[in-house]
């Protein structure tokens, strides 16, 4: 028995360190994808993304990400917009729950967000493809 004490360290050892380099190599790839929010900034994993940049009446508030760095990543958080009634200035902020999905990766940076069941997405995705100027 004691003649297998080292070889059952040595397994061990070995499922140990596979699991960490599992582990670091999934830390890593999520880490390396991210999305360009208004001020072509690659931003990873967002807690908050403002969707009109113009003029920040509608944002995502309180994200949770799930994915982040697959082809798809999946989060779910709060959607805040101003009504704009009578006009955007005058107008009532609201706020409802919102499950929403980036997607579409190129050049290591989701190219694209939307949502499963929302207004604010009507007119289509979020659409962000900003790149940073060339060096």
């Amino acid at each position: 028995m004691r003649r297998n004490i080292p070889f059952l360290i040595l397994g061990l050892m070995i499922v140990l360190a596979g699991g960490v380099a599992v582990l670091s190599w999934n830390q890593a790839h999520e880490s390396s994808v991210s999305i360009f929010d208004c001020n072509s900034h690659a931003t990873i994993a967002p807690k908050e993304f403002v969707l009109s940049c113009a003029d920040a009446n509608s944002e995502l508030t309180g994200l949770q990400w799930a994915g982040w760095g697959l082809p798809t990543a999946d989060a779910t958080g709060t959607a805040r917009w101003n009504d704009c009634i009578p006009n955007c200035v005058s107008g009532t902020w609201k706020s409802a729950s919102i499950s929403v999905y980036a997607y579409r990766i190129e050049n290591g940076h989701y190219t694209r967000l939307d949502a499963h069941d929302s207004n604010l997405f009507a007119g289509g995705p979020f659409v962000a493809e900003s790149y940073p100027p060339a060096k």
